[in-house]
């Protein structure tokens, strides 16, 4: 199970998305606004977002949302483009798909699979595999060589945070704000606990997380 936030005014279409989606097991929410949606980013950090683009987006509008860190940082995006609005989805435009209306709902199953795919390698939806470290996204169980490892909540979430985003690296404010939220007050010196942590108990003949000098730590991609 993955979750998928849906910014669209449209009743019938989120009706329609959520209800295929849903079908894959997926929490399925929608916003009918960009600042609403940007919020709930925020606080519920879902693995993919579908921006329907009959909201009313602007170029600017549009770009703005794409690089808002609740967006950037670690979430899919998928727009929902009718044909008056493919020019907002032009080169360069950081969306990872599209899809044209009317929706169909074996195409829109696909293309949300895929993406979600690249953004949490998890085969099934609800297992990330990296070599002998095992991540069940519905259990919230990490298992290393099939053994059971046992985390913190906050030491599960930023191994999940980073297992998800593998190869990208992240600076310690970054992950205090996905991981701790953007309420938390406190240093980067926590960052650091924590993934000392995390290392003692999933490394062993394996590495999995990498510190990059000067910046933060990220994820080592492994060979699927």
């Amino acid at each position: 199970m993955q979750r998928v936030l849906m910014l669209s005014d449209d009743a019938a279409r989120v009706a329609a998305v959520s209800a295929a989606l849903r079908r894959d097991g997926h929490d399925v929410r929608a916003e009918n606004s960009a600042e609403r949606c940007l919020i709930v980013a925020r606080d519920w950090r879902p693995a993919l977002i579908l921006l329907d683009l009959d909201l009313g987006f602007t170029s600017g509008g549009l770009a703005a949302v794409l690089a808002d860190p609740a967006v950037a940082e670690g979430a899919g995006t998928i727009a929902i483009t009718p044909p008056q609005h493919l020019h907002l989805v032009g080169a360069g435009v950081k969306v990872d798909d599209l899809i044209v209306p009317p929706l169909d709902e074996d195409e829109l199953r696909t293309r949300v699979a895929r993406v979600l795919w690249t953004y949490t390698g998890a085969e099934d939806g609800t297992v990330l595999r990296h070599g002998p470290l095992e991540i069940d996204l519905e259990r919230y169980r990490v298992t290393v060589d099939e053994t059971v490892v046992d985390l913190t909540y906050k030491e599960y979430e930023l191994l999940r945070f980073l297992a998800t985003n593998p190869g990208k690296p992240f600076t310690r404010e970054a992950l205090l704000n996905r991981v701790w939220g953007y309420d938390y007050y406190g240093g980067s010196r926590t960052v650091d606990v924590h993934v000392r942590r995390i290392r003692s108990k999933i490394e062993g003949r394996q590495q999995f997380i990498d510190t990059v000098r000067n910046v933060g730590y990220r994820f080592i991609e492994q060979n699927r």
